[in-house]
């Protein structure tokens, strides 16, 4: 049962539970395969999405860079890929100590309350393993709103057989970690605060 349980892990992680809302968050730090995942349910005419978020912190990669950062990267591949400009929102995520997923829930949750837009319910597509950590942070920071999620199919290994690949043992288990460790350890401050954006409790 534990050694079942333990295989099992990736697909816990990999968490896809959509709540088909009107918004469709998209992590913009992800690779390509992903982001085209994101496009095809985005276009599925069942799903009724009306406009898609992207978000994402300042671009790490090295070298040349076009873009300063993720969300607005992949805001320019949508509509590079079809989707009318009109329908695509860019959500930059600010550098920060914070928690980066955390923060960029904020942002969405700021971008919201600025448009008073009330929010009942959101999707948020993130990479395989990754996802069921977004929607509990996307569910800390709205928690008023009822969060749904879609994880990409992985890339590089299988979600069943994960651990037998480097790639797909470093992606599940650092995942489980972090999943782990923001249960039981993470406090992002109160709402509104310096902490929650900052990661920090001082203003200096």
């Amino acid at each position: 049962m534990l050694l079942l349980s333990f295989r099992g892990i990736g697909f816990f992680l990999a968490q896809t539970t959509p709540k088909y809302a009107e918004y469709l968050v998209v992590e913009g730090w992800q690779g390509e395969q992903s982001l085209q995942q994101a496009l095809l349910i985005f276009n599925e005419p069942t799903n009724n999405y009306k406009y898609l978020i992207t978000t994402g912190g300042p671009n790490t990669q090295w070298g040349q860079k076009v873009w300063s950062n993720y969300a607005d990267k992949s805001a320019h591949y949508f509509v590079s890929h079809g989707i009318a400009a009109a329908k695509v929102v860019s959500i930059p995520t600010p550098a920060s100590a914070q928690n980066r997923t955390y923060l960029s829930a904020v942002m969405v949750r700021d971008w919201f309350a600025d448009k008073s837009i009330k929010l009942n319910k959101l999707d948020v597509f993130s990479q395989g393993a990754h996802a069921r950590r977004t929607r509990l942070l996307y569910e800390l920071a709205l928690p008023d709103s009822n969060i749904g999620v879609y994880a990409s199919e992985p890339e590089g290994y299988q979600l069943y057989s994960w651990w037998k690949t480097s790639q797909g043992s470093k992606a599940v288990l650092t995942e489980w970690i972090g999943f782990i460790w923001t249960i039981c350890f993470f406090e992002p401050g109160a709402v509104g605060s310096h902490q929650e954006k900052w990661g920090s409790t001082s203003n200096d």
